[in-house]
């Protein structure tokens, strides 16, 4: 597996964590001492419900790793939303592997959304999962088993067990969303005996369930990181029961990454950011099928820097206004610091070559963005 680099780790990490709210749990379940991290939005301060997302690590990984790897805090911060990142038990979770974990982790789940909405302002409509390779597994199997309070479910570089799938009757249509990369070499695209089902199939299992249109719209995304070796393609699947959709967006070239991470471990598409793409996507389902009300919003055109790389000229565009950027190095080094307009540009031209860390900053919320000047 693939981990973040203890580089990034030693220089990043304080100011990944900055202004964030996270806490630390146990639990006692099944006769193990549970524990998980909890993300608390900034924007929690009016007292309303909020949603509740569940991220779970990949095998061999851990909460905090994920928490940082997949960088969901900073979107749960904008939106204002719970992110729970558990930990598996032995680094993995049982997802029907003859490897890996035998601990009851859906009992785990939903004992842990008992605890959590017994303490937190949790919208109980609006509970969902997603998770990295092994976690992605796990959403899946939550989609299968806990559909009753899981709304819908994501899944990035993982997929569902040859021996699991055939057993899986959700009862009920569920969103599903994969993010997949095709040249992924831990959880291949076209599957693995015994480890893993071809994600089209994968994808078209949750269409048929949902009973959707099973012809579906299809539209290459930009390819707004030319350098990064990927580009990305949306398949979606509508007019599905209850309004919702199955998605896949197929990552092409791609490998066992995160797309979007700041983590940039070789082969993570830059075109998308997963966890961005993952909230829009729950964001428009509620558990009773009805969109949410808030689902407009979750549509809007996100924040973008762009061209990246870049070998000068760098664009800020967003559907706000002022723009607060902070630059740091590859070392962690403060580079620069302004305010630009919205829509504002910042001249790199006369900047070394290398990796930076773009920190926006706008009435919407805050965005880290990893830019490569050429």
């Amino acid at each position: 597996m693939k981990y973040i680099h203890t580089f990034f780790a030693l220089f990043f990490l304080p100011f990944l964590l900055a202004g964030q709210d996270v806490i630390t749990g146990t639990l006692s379940y099944d006769g193990l001492e549970r524990n998980y991290r909890l993300y608390i939005p900034s924007a929690n301060t009016t007292g309303e419900a909020l949603p509740l997302v569940f991220n779970f690590h990949g095998f061999g990984s851990n909460a905090a790793q994920q928490e940082f790897y997949s960088g969901m805090n900073m979107v749960a911060d904008t939106a204002g939303f719970f992110v729970c990142y558990p930990n598996g038990v032995s680094n993995a979770w049982n997802v029907g592997w003859e490897f890996g974990s035998t601990a009851d982790d859906v009992g785990f789940t939903n004992a842990l959304i008992d605890e959590l909405s017994g303490t937190y302002n949790i919208d109980p409509q609006r509970i969902y999962a997603c998770g990295m390779s092994n976690g992605g597994f796990m959403s899946y199997r939550l989609a299968c088993e806990l559909n009753n309070k899981v709304a819908a479910i994501a899944s990035v570089t993982g997929s569902m067990v040859p021996s699991y799938i055939g057993s899986c009757a959700p009862g009920r249509a569920v969103p599903v969303l994969e993010v997949h990369g095709t040249a992924d070499d831990v959880v291949p695209y076209l599957g693995q005996a015994g480890l893993s089902i071809n994600i089209d199939t994968v994808v078209y299992f949750w269409a048929s369930n949902n009973a959707c249109n099973l012809s579906p719209e299809i539209q290459q995304l930009p390819d707004t990181a030319p350098n990064d070796g990927s580009t990305a393609t949306r398949i979606d699947y509508n007019d599905c029961t209850g309004g919702h959709q199955v998605s896949l967006i197929r990552i092409n070239g791609g490998e066992h990454t995160w797309p979007g991470s700041i983590f940039d471990l070789g082969g993570t598409n830059q075109d998308i950011n997963a966890s961005v793409e993952i909230w829009r996507f729950f964001n428009r389902f509620t558990l009773s099928g009805t969109p949410s009300a808030a689902g407009e919003a979750g549509t809007t055109p996100r924040f973008r820097v762009y061209p990246n790389p870049t070998s000068g000229m760098l664009q800020f565009e967003g559907p706000v206004g002022p723009v607060e950027v902070t630059v740091f190095n590859a070392f962690g080094q403060l580079v620069h610091r302004s305010k630009l307009p919205g829509g504002g540009r910042l001249d790199l031209s006369g900047w070394q070559r290398g990796v930076y860390l773009i920190e926006t900053v706008t009435t919407a919320g805050h965005t880290v963005f990893r830019v490569v000047k050429e």
